[in-house]
């Protein structure tokens, strides 16, 4: 017969306690027990997060520049479209102009911006991150191949998202591979005259806000 009590030892009947230990401190993580050994140590604590302020500009940047790429892709995907069941050539000549135009862009924005002028950080963020993210689209690549899955044409869809995949690495590779020939061939005594005339622009820039009190605020 159970007793109305049972007793406070551990055995395997007994049911968990829902009430919280209050003797030891709660794991970081809740899956893992105070006993895992991949737990934390006792004095651990939280990194505090470090406050960011807001850039204004960077988000502009960002979105203007994809509602120009998701303008463009639309306007593309109208006068090109995809019929059902074929292979789908106009994403695959976006996606792959996109990676060939990511590598080229930014490999050259990212020589220009080391020790230059600002702006050719918003040139990547409006030009890499948001027209080229927006002109891209890997989300269409997987409803189009799933839609050519549907439809018993698996073997359409696999040659589909191979050809996504090596057709955007060769274009990336060959779009960097541009933009390093272009900097070796004849961008070393134009990049220099444009560094120095981008550094006295935004120098000249620069001391006129701070003489109005900008720059500090």
């Amino acid at each position: 017969m159970t007793p109305a009590h049972p007793a406070r030892g551990h055995h395997a009947g007994r049911r968990p306690d829902p009430r919280p230990d209050t003797r030891r401190p709660l794991p970081v993580d809740p899956d893992l027990e105070p006993t895992d050994p991949s737990e934390p140590a006792r004095g651990h604590r939280p990194a505090p997060v470090p406050l960011r302020r807001s850039r204004p500009g960077v988000l502009l940047a960002i979105a203007a520049g994809g509602f120009l790429g998701a303008l463009a892709r639309y306007e593309l995907q109208l006068t090109w479209p995809v019929h059902a069941g074929r292979f789908p050539s106009s994403t695959l000549v976006i996606n792959t102009s996109g990676a060939f135009l990511l590598g080229l862009v930014l490999t050259f924005v990212i020589d220009r911006e080391r020790g230059r002028a600002r702006r050719w950080r918003y040139v990547r963020l409006f030009a890499c991150v948001g027209v080229l993210g927006a002109w891209t689209t890997m989300s269409t690549v997987a409803v189009e191949a799933d839609a050519l899955v549907r439809a018993g044409d698996a073997t359409t869809a696999l040659a589909y998202l191979a050809a996504t995949m090596s057709a955007g690495v060769a274009a990336a590779v060959a779009g960097t591979a541009a933009a390093r020939l272009h900097r070796r061939l004849g961008a070393g005594p134009a990049r220099g005259v444009d560094g120095a005339a981008d550094g006295g622009v935004d120098g000249a820039a620069d001391g006129g806000l701070a003489a109005r009190g900008d720059v500090g605020r």
